[in-house]
């Protein structure tokens, strides 16, 4: 019977540990041509843009300001990352590690500056 209660705990603990994971350069690099990896980079950068968005309702600094008529597509993130991974300055092995999520958000405010950030 006490399984039965810690079934569903353990499966939404489970499920929460992967819904948290961040993708490395090692992974996108490896798949990077995949159905997966496309919905990934489009959910990075729309919470990306809905932070930002957030940001400026609330009157604050955005992080990046893109202009008002682009239309960023996922392959556009994608190479934004890309451009990314290779501007880190760390060396090959250690590259491998980083988690993309900083990569494209740095990207994102170099590439596309408010003039007040």
């Amino acid at each position: 019977m006490k399984i039965i209660r810690i079934l569903p705990c353990l499966l939404m603990l489970i499920a929460s540990q992967s819904a948290y994971s961040s993708m490395t350069v090692s992974s996108f690099e490896a798949k990077s041509k995949t159905q997966a990896v496309d919905s990934y980079v489009l959910g990075l950068a729309s919470g990306l843009n809905a932070a930002n968005s957030a940001l400026v309702a609330n009157k604050s600094t955005p992080l990046f300001c893109l202009p008002p008529f682009l239309k960023l597509s996922t392959a556009n993130y994608k190479e934004i990352i890309a451009l990314g991974i290779k501007d880190a300055t760390t060396n090959k092995p250690e590259r491998q590690s980083l988690d993309i999520e900083p990569i494209l958000l740095k990207k994102l405010i170099e590439l596309y500056p408010c003039g007040y950030n």
